[in-house]
């Protein structure tokens, strides 16, 4: 089979995990979701001393343990639910909750997928932080997260825009992968709501991506936020088409101070209180 045929291996968990904390760091990404966040969460939650949420698709709880001082700091206690399929990354949320306690924060782990999670109460706040990706029916998702947040909850959802990594994956994902399954972007979330008749409202956070490493030949964080980007291990794509998705990023990309930056804004979804999806 010729080179240029052959489909890259996906990443495995760890590959997965190294290529995201390399994009974490090369991103302002959660820099500009924990700021909006600090600005707007409290506008969301009701004044009661007691506020419950959930977190679909925790991971290892990074995210989560930056946002819960914010949270935590609107109330007196605080229920926090995390909701997560993989036994690795349940595992390393028991460790951290035992290991890293927080003053007025009763935690819970649902260790299940978020379509056969078991929770029927009702939770002052749902978030679904790049999440929808992995889920594969997103309408009934969004149905069931309206269930959760009941008649007085909200439903927030962080997740990728069609600017900066969706471009790339649009023009090459299919050709190097094989497949577009995981594609899914904030006008696809969109679509979905107009659907439901979900009254909703929408802000976009700015965040940009330094890729200058992409152009730095042997650079391993470079091979990291390209396997990341393309969700596959693309040190196995034929050269010549690695090459082609690095010019294009770099067509993308913009001069900054020496490096080079790719736009990549994050959109965030507060559904409203009282959706009344069914």
């Amino acid at each position: 089979m010729p080179a240029q045929d052959q489909k890259a291996p996906p990443l495995s968990a760890e590959a997965y995990a190294h290529c995201f904390l390399t994009f974490r760091k090369r991103s302002t990404e959660w820099l500009g979701m924990l700021s909006w966040c600090r600005q707007r969460i409290a506008s969301l939650l009701p004044a009661r001393p007691r506020l419950s949420a959930m977190s679909v698709g925790a991971g290892n709880g990074d995210f989560d343990w930056r946002l819960l001082p914010i949270i935590r700091d609107q109330v007196q206690t605080l229920e926090y639910v995390f909701v997560e399929p993989s036994q690795a990354m349940c595992s390393r949320l028991r460790q951290r909750m035992a290991r890293e306690p927080l003053e007025g924060v009763e935690f819970d782990l649902e260790s299940s997928s978020f379509e056969t999670c078991g929770l029927q109460q009702a939770f002052d706040l749902v978030l679904l932080t790049h999440c929808l990706y992995y889920i594969p029916d997103r309408k009934t998702a969004l149905r069931h997260a309206s269930r959760l947040a009941g008649d007085s909850g909200w439903v927030l959802i962080f997740h990728q825009t069609p600017l900066g990594i969706d471009q790339i994956q649009k023009k090459f994902i299919k050709r190097i992968k094989g497949t577009e399954q995981e594609m899914f972007t904030s006008q696809d979330i969109q679509d979905i709501l107009v659907q439901l008749n979900a009254p909703y409202r929408l802000e976009q956070i700015e965040s940009h991506i330094d890729v200058s490493e992409c152009f730095r030949p042997g650079s391993e964080e470079g091979e990291a936020l390209l396997s990341f980007f393309l969700e596959c291990d693309v040190r196995h794509i034929d050269p010549v088409l690695k090459k082609e998705v690095v010019d294009y990023i770099h067509e993308l990309s913009y001069p900054d101070q020496g490096n080079r930056l790719l736009y990549h804004p994050v959109a965030t979804f507060m559904l409203s209180k009282g959706m009344g999806l069914t």
